[in-house]
């Protein structure tokens, strides 16, 4: 992979629902990093390209609304979209200040093409 080439950094527990989205990303044949924990997903906005975030909202060691603070504050992610998985139950988001708003939210559990389309959206719209 080129230095120069966005990544989409899945963070996310289970090695599982990665794997899942690593799959259906691979339709769109961009490169994906996998974190399980907050701190490791800090690491790979460091040290990659990011072009798009997809954070599930609880994490081992942090909120996904944490990592998310920590991204739209470093100039390098500051753009970057950011996409939150939450449980479909979950209507917290509804009354969070914008500032700490995911770009878009996807409900767990979820479907292949709803991931696609969202995905997509970003790619095509956005230019990653």
């Amino acid at each position: 992979m080129n230095t120069n080439d966005k990544i989409v950094l899945i963070v996310e527990k289970d090695t599982g629902i990665a794997n899942m989205i690593r799959a259906i990303l691979g339709i769109v044949n961009v490169p994906v990093i996998h974190a399980q924990q907050g701190s490791d997903a800090l690491d790979a906005i460091q040290n990659n390209n990011a072009g798009l975030i997809i954070s599930e909202k609880e994490l081992p060691d942090m909120t996904g609304y944490e990592l998310l603070s920590y991204a739209r504050n470093n100039p390098a992610t500051s753009q970057v979209p950011f996409i939150m998985l939450i449980n479909e139950q979950d209507k917290s988001y509804e009354k969070l200040d914008a500032n700490l708003q995911a770009d878009r939210y996807i409900t767990k559990p979820f479907t292949a093409r709803k991931v696609l389309d969202v995905v997509k959206e970003f790619i095509v719209y956005k230019g990653l």
